[in-house]
Formats: structure tokens, C-alpha cells, sequence
């Protein structure tokens, strides 16, 4: 179970790594910048995991590989960047959904083994697969994909659920399977047909003085 932890671990900081740094391209940053949003990116949303259930200091900090595989995802994109050029929005949201959809699974395994409740593991999984983007939003100055129309956190919810309630009979890498892969392909499906939530509808008051 540790073996594959540390590879969904390895695999979604390397993912949503890659779309920090498409961004950071898209936004014309240098290589410096790139790396930054890049490793933001990657190790965000596990940052506020482990610190929320106290897991200090977290793992980068002692270990920093991820930080460098972060770097090294940052300057493998920069250089396909010729050939990037339109399709990087594309490449981007297909990174986002792999690294949502594996961190999904990851902070609800991470959750569930610090004794959380199982509906907080769910929530824990949604966390940290939706907050590494929320970040790389932030700082590129772009509106945060959950607070679009965009079916997002529902797939990391999803693959969350899926991976925390299957039968408890079941073992631990089909759950994980059948947790990425319910997400990945909620995630993927709402992104090809264009699946989105539909916003409530308000009432608008006409606040002008008379």
C-alpha cells in the first residue's frame, strides 16, 4: 500500500506540476516563474492536507525531491514549448484532471490513515485534488476553475467516495483503481461534452436611489 501511496504521490505532483507550468507559459513567464507556479502547483493542495492533520513538517521539507521533479516537469514543458503552442489550454486540463484524480484518492487514503471520519476523508480527498489549482489560479491570475460553471470538484468528490466506501473486502489497489479511474472519467467526460453544474438563477433588485 505504501509503494502505490507514494506513486499516485509522485504521479499528481508530476501532473499538476506540468499544468502550473503550462499556465505559467500561457501567462509568458520566464523559466523562473514557470518553475515557481509549477512547484506551487504540484505540492499545494497535499501542503494543506498534511498540515491540517498535522503531519509537520511536511514531507518536501525533509524530503525534497518532489520539489525538484516539480522543476524538472517545469523545464521538460518549457522546452516543448514550440510545440505546445495551441494546444496548451488542452494539455492542460487533461494534466489538471490526471493530478485531480489522483490526489482524490491520495488525501482520502492520507485522511483515512490519520483516523479521520470517513465522510471527512472525502472531503479531505476533494481538498487536496482541487487546491494545488486553486492556487495556480490564484497566482496567474485567472478565476479558480471550482468557482466556475465547470464540473471539477464534483469528479474529485466522486473518486474520493468511490475509493473510501467500496466494500471493505475489496483490496487496496483495486479501490484506488476504481477511485482514479471514477473521477479521471467524470472529469474527462465533462470536459469533452461540456458538462457543467447550472448556477442558480437570482432575483435582481434594482438598488439605484429614486
Amino acid at each position: 500500500m505504501n509503494e502505490i501511496l507514494a506513486l499516485f504521490a509522485l504521479l499528481g505532483t508530476a501532473v499538476f506540476a506540468v499544468s502550473g507550468a503550462l499556465l505559467g507559459l500561457r501567462k509568458e513567464m520566464d523559466i523562473v516563474g514557470v518553475s515557481f507556479v509549477a512547484t506551487v502547483t504540484g505540492v499545494g493542495g497535499g501542503t494543506i492536507r498534511d498540515l491540517l492533520l498535522g503531519a509537520t513538517p511536511v514531507a518536501w521539507v525533509r524530503e525534497p525531491t518532489v520539489i525538484l521533479l516539480c522543476i524538472a516537469c517545469a523545464f521538460g514543458v518549457s522546452l516543448l514549448n514550440r510545440w505546445l503552442i495551441g494546444r496548451r489550454m488542452q494539455w492542460l486540463l487533461y494534466a489538471d484532471a490526471a493530478g485531480l484524480s489522483l490526489f482524490a484518492v491520495l488525501g482520502a487514503s492520507t485522511a483515512l490513515a490519520a483516523e479521520a471520519h470517513p465522510f471527512v476523508a472525502v472531503l479531505f480527498g476533494a481538498m487536496s485534488a482541487s487546491f494545488g489549482g486553486v492556487i495556480r489560479d490564484v497566482m496567474c491570475d485567472e478565476t479558480p476553475v471550482i468557482f466556475s460553471h465547470e464540473i471539477y470538484i464534483t469528479p474529485a468528490l466522486l473518486g474520493a467516495a468511490v475509493f473510501t466506501f467500496a466494500p471493505f473486502g475489496l483490496a487496496f489497489e483495486p479501490r484506488a483503481a476504481l477511485g482514479v479511474i471514477a473521477a479521471l472519467a467524470l472529469r474527462l467526460l465533462a470536459i469533452q461534452r461540456g458538462w457543467s453544474v447550472p448556477f442558480p438563477r437570482y432575483a435582481r433588485h434594482d438598488t439605484s436611489p429614486d
